[in-house]
């Protein structure tokens, strides 16, 4: 269930300047369809957190899964951007719930013995959904309207539905829980899940600095933030648990869960663009993404066969060192680089992430175990907030400083270029068009290779901290017992 339903939307985010082209979309109207998504997905993490109690998880999920069916019909009936943007909403509405649901399923199909190791395999399998999604042909997805895309992805919900509807999970204690000023508290925090994703999605595309309206969403983000927080913090039954949403575990675990997907921006934001902009289309990546799969698949295996409590740490630095190693061998390759060349790295880094995911959102639960056993599936849905958000979040960092390398680089080309004596004789040979070309591609490489370094340093900055954090505590627990 979390494989299906986040493919459905890797399908056309994968694709999305091809769709965009078909659609006859600009670009700010593409990436709103990524925003639609993101900004449903957030919001409806935090209403179903405590939707389930009153009206049980089944009912959010064949809810959920027959609205984006019917949008998914009305798409192909009527084709065009403002049901296309309908679907996108309602498949991040049901997505988060299909996360929860995958977990409960596999925890009923485990073992009581392995219902941990159900929770983990769950999460990590959600990674695999976009290289999946990527092995679908483009021109299958695009062709007429986007025809092809509306099919298979209604045809993705209904399957999924009619799985839901033969094999019900087992109902859960249920109660009336929702009060009236829940609306107001859903309202505000619509109003902060819509705007973070859109700032989020768009100030990449659009610059942050170029584009004004840019900045007014990240003032929406903070004012309805602030209010929605206000507002809460009043009430004796708040929709958001902040207490317990701000306490340090929550937000450690929060921490963990970004940098996960911050990590994993690398193979969507940094491989693939190194080699689109050499020219190459995504059907050119099917095999590539092949290795991919084969990695997480590798890395969930692993992960399985290896986990424990005792262990996590462990598993976590394993993980963050084999997406180093990756990161820096990415940062070798050059405008001539190739799928074949990327085989090994790309397959390392699926493994790393698929290794690393499990034990951190493990982590996560052990830790609200230990406090409130209450707040399990609560956990479940941060996590897959942290996600959704943490998947923009990443495109957008990598994005901007892989942009920001470019432009970096493209300077120091030009005052090279102007401080040498054959600069004249170049640009009469090249023409002026052509040498401007080919320093603009040199420079976007560049930016790609010290993205590429970025990820690397990152990741084991990160590695690092975790060992430093189990050598102090090492050391406190042998200097206790000599103490006492």
């Amino acid at each position: 269930m979390p494989i299906v339903a986040s493919a459905q939307n890797g399908l056309l985010t994968g694709n999305i300047g091809s769709a965009a082209g078909e659609a006859g979309l600009t670009t700010a109207e593409a990436e709103w369809l990524i925003a639609a998504f993101v900004g449903a997905a957030a919001f409806a993490n935090l209403v179903v957190i405590k939707g389930r109690q009153q009206f049980g998880i089944m009912f959010f999920l064949t809810t959920l899964l027959g609205v984006n069916v019917l949008t998914g019909l009305l798409l192909i009936l009527f084709p065009s951007f403002t049901t296309l943007t309908i679907n996108r909403v309602s498949n991040g509405l049901m997505v988060s719930t299909n996360v929860a649901g995958g977990v409960y399923y596999l925890i009923q199909a485990l073992p009581k013995s392995h219902r941990v190791l159900a929770i983990a395999i769950a999460i990590a399998c959600l990674q695999m959904a976009n290289p999946i999604a990527a092995l679908f042909p483009v021109e299958m997805l695009t062709r007429g309207s986007n025809h092809g895309f509306a099919c298979l992805a209604t045809a993705m919900g209904a399957l999924q539905l009619i799985l839901v509807l033969l094999l019900p999970l087992p109902r859960t204690n249920m109660g009336r829980v929702f009060e009236g000023l829940d609306a107001l508290s859903a309202v505000l925090l619509c109003g902060v899940s819509v705007c973070l994703a859109s700032f989020l999605t768009l100030g990449k595309t659009m610059w942050w600095t170029d584009t004004p309206w840019i900045g007014w969403l990240l003032i929406g983000t903070i004012g309805f933030a602030a209010a929605a927080f206000a507002f809460e913090s009043c009430r004796t039954r708040p929709l958001l648990q902040i207490s317990w949403l701000s306490t340090g575990t929550i937000l450690r675990f929060a921490i963990v869960a970004i940098v996960e997907r911050l990590l994993l921006s690398e193979q969507t934001t940094g491989a693939t663009g190194l080699l689109s902009q050499a020219g190459l289309l995504n059907d050119q990546y099917h095999t590539l993404y092949l290795f991919v799969i084969l990695g997480m698949v590798t890395g969930t295996t692993v992960m399985g066969l290896t986990l424990s409590a005792r262990a996590i740490p462990f598993q976590c630095v394993a993980a963050l060192l084999a997406i180093a190693f990756a990161s820096w061998m990415d940062a070798g390759s050059n405008a001539l680089t190739r799928p074949v060349d990327m085989y090994f790295s790309q397959a390392l880094l699926g493994f790393g992430t698929t290794l690393f995911v499990g034990p951190a959102l493990l982590y996560g639960v052990i830790l609200v175990l230990k406090s409130d056993t209450s707040h399990f599936i609560s956990t479940i849905y941060v996590f897959a907030i942290t996600q959704s958000v943490g998947s923009v979040t990443g495109a957008a960092l990598l994005g901007s400083l892989q942009y920001y390398y470019e432009r970096y680089a493209m300077v120091g080309f030009a005052s090279r270029l102007s401080d040498t004596a054959s600069s004249s004789l170049a640009a009469s040979k090249l023409g002026l068009s052509s040498l401007s070309s080919t320093l603009n591609s040199q420079a976007s490489v560049m930016g790609y290779l010290n993205l590429f370094g970025f990820v690397s340093v990152f990741a084991l900055a990160a590695a690092g901290l975790i060992l430093g954090i189990l050598l102090c505590k090492h050391l406190i627990d042998l200097t206790n017992r000599r103490f006492s």
